[in-house]
């Protein structure tokens, strides 16, 4: 749809949304747009947020120039707002009862590019912040500056489920007394220094899966966003879950059990061949989709 951000599995969220002309929906990380506008085009009003505030203005500019056919305010509305308070921020926006809602939990490919908000170990020279809204909490650089070596260990063993947890936390402490870490390539040498060759580059992506969520508190936000999701829903209203790995989709496939929600995805829904030739992000994407009873 744009350069901002590509969407995974438009098509397949589109279908298992059932969207109903004149109803509410929520895309409680609007990104780039891409999913939200197919909902507006299928006669949905949408509601869509997003923590990073620039996401929050290039979907804007998006809709506003490229849909001027859809009103905001009238056919979609999108504000900027962690949607662990999914449930407030709606009510505050008339969305007290909707029919669907959707969660994309993946980084955005605008983010991963971007030097400056340090997602990517690809960048050298870039700070180490990890932050999805740059203007609130700690930075990766300065939570790696505080945090004792057991903390650190777990966080790389819980979020990024990485063996080598020990020996990574150890190499950080280590390094960390003799010069803060604050570039990407100073975080990329420390694990490489510990880590051989032939996997470093998976290890680099689970470590900075790992401290991302740390930073951003990705988990707990998780879990509130999906039960204030189910409390939005109106009786046979839809829950649309993507989640990059396994510890989210683990979080997803629980909580649909725990709350007794209709499961209609009994596996996961993966990317085609033909998405995955032209989004190699999407090669981990897992959806899941229940209905409230």
């Amino acid at each position: 749809m744009n350069n901002y951000h590509s969407p995974v599995l438009v098509a397949e969220t589109v279908e298992a949304l059932n969207i109903q002309k004149g109803k509410k929906y929520i895309d409680a990380t609007i990104g780039g747009g891409g999913h939200g506008v197919e909902i507006i085009k299928r006669g949905g009003i949408l509601l869509g947020l997003d923590v990073d505030g620039e996401a929050i203005e290039e979907t804007k500019r998006i809709f506003n120039f490229q849909f001027p056919i859809f009103k905001e305010g009238r056919d979609w509305n999108i504000v900027q707002g962690n949607f662990r308070d999914i449930e407030r921020i709606a009510k505050e926006n008339g969305f007290e009862e909707v029919s669907g809602v959707l969660f994309d939990f993946g980084v955005s490919s605008h983010q991963l590019d971007t030097p400056a908000r340090g997602f990517s170990y690809r960048f050298t020279d870039a700070a180490v912040d990890l932050r999805l809204n740059q203007n609130e909490g700690e930075s990766a650089a300065t939570l790696l500056a505080h945090v004792s070596r057991e903390e650190l260990y777990e966080i790389l063993a819980t979020f990024g489920e990485e063996e080598r947890a020990g020996a990574i936390a150890d190499a950080i402490v280590r390094s960390r007394r003799v010069k803060p870490i604050a570039t990407s390539g100073e975080l990329a040498a420390i694990v490489g220094s510990v880590v051989p060759a032939p996997i470093r580059e998976s290890t680099l992506s689970r470590v900075y899966q790992a401290i991302r969520i740390a930073v951003n508190d990705e988990l707990t936000a998780m879990r509130a966003g999906l039960i204030g999701a189910k409390n939005l829903l109106v009786p046979g209203g839809r829950l649309v879950a993507i989640s990059f790995h396994s510890l989210e989709d683990r979080i997803v496939k629980m909580f649909l059990r725990q709350a007794k929600m209709g499961i209609i995805t009994k596996v996961p829904i993966t990317a085609s061949q033909g998405e995955l030739q032209k989004n190699r992000r999407a090669r981990s994407a897992k959806m899941r989709v229940a209905e409230k009873i």
